[in-house]
């Protein structure tokens, strides 16, 4: 197998990173390819083995559904029972945790895979999917606190909002909680990057995550918009070019749509985290100077 080269480490601009992102890639698509689409493959056998076992249970979802969709509309006939829908909220949990479980192994192997290539190791989709479900509940705890902390703010907000009674208060509480909301998020976007790369448990890695983004948040919001944009460019194109254009039939259409989302989303995972992976060592390099201390790392030690 083809060695490679650890990379010059310097501070890098938005642009920079991406291209570095998209030359790792292309260098090691089927790695990264597989590492983003065995999550998810598992994912849907999973999710899909639960239908099946409740498929009696949900079985008035399928009329229900038709009722709302129909060119008629007509009012919603439910002929659910309480337990039918005590079986759907159940569901609704459990695939909602399930995913949670698989997409945070997903973002750890990827994250490993990243930062291997990047500092000029090899990796194996075996070495780094163990490392992508050792460090997932890191990565799932990290998120949890994040949520957590994001839900609790808001209900604080309404509760203010709804004890003033005055619009102008209302507006202004809310405009502060939505800067509020992308200041936190700019703060924390590599947690899960921290969670999975260094030997901290989740607190310390958004506590870590909010120190390394000090000063850079802007340029965070900037990269991530960037992505956001290239995905629903490239999305757009690979839906109009193999879809839209040459098929005409609506239903089969709205499939392939669907599939095709699928898809653009597996193949985009390792660009996501591999951009907030090499931002990470980015950060490092900035504040703390990572470049110099792998360079005196990789000088012959003396007797």
């Amino acid at each position: 197998m083809r060695g490679v080269e650890a990379p010059q480490l310097r501070p890098l601009g938005v642009g920079d990173i991406v291209d570095r992102v998209f030359s790792m890639y292309r260098q090691r698509a089927l790695l990264f390819m597989a590492l983003a689409a065995v999550p998810y493959l598992a994912l849907f056998l999973v999710i899909g083995g639960l239908v099946l076992s409740l498929a009696a249970q949900l079985a008035w979802l399928g009329p229900f559904l038709d009722s709302l969709t129909a060119p008629n509309f007509r009012a919603p006939n439910p002929t659910f029972t309480p337990s039918s829908l005590f079986f759907l909220i159940a569901f609704a949990v459990a695939a909602s945790l399930i995913s949670v479980l698989f997409l945070s192994v997903q973002i750890g192997s990827l994250v490993d895979a990243a930062a291997a290539r990047y500092l000029g190791k090899e990796t194996t989709v075996g070495s780094s999917f163990r490392a992508g479900l050792r460090v997932a509940p890191k990565i799932i705890a990290a998120g949890v606190l994040l949520f957590v902390a994001l839900f609790v703010g808001w209900i604080a907000l309404f509760v203010v909002v709804a004890l003033s009674n005055n619009g102008i208060v209302a507006a202004v509480a809310i405009l502060a909680g939505l800067v509020a909301t992308v200041y936190v998020f700019a703060s924390w976007l590599v947690a899960p990057v921290v969670a999975a790369l260094e030997p901290v448990g989740p607190l310390q890695a958004i506590r870590r995550s909010w120190w390394l983004s000090n000063g850079h948040r802007w340029r965070i919001l900037g990269l991530q918009i960037l992505l956001a944009v290239l995905q629903t460019v490239l999305s757009t194109l690979i839906s109009f070019i193999f879809i839209a254009a040459f098929i005409s039939d609506v239903t089969v259409r709205l499939v392939l749509q669907q599939v095709v989302n699928v898809i653009a989303t597996v193949l985009w995972a390792p660009v996501e985290w591999g951009t907030f992976t090499i931002l990470y060592f980015d950060l490092r390099v900035r504040k703390e100077a990572l470049d110099l201390q792998l360079a005196a790392e990789a000088l012959p030690r003396q007797a």
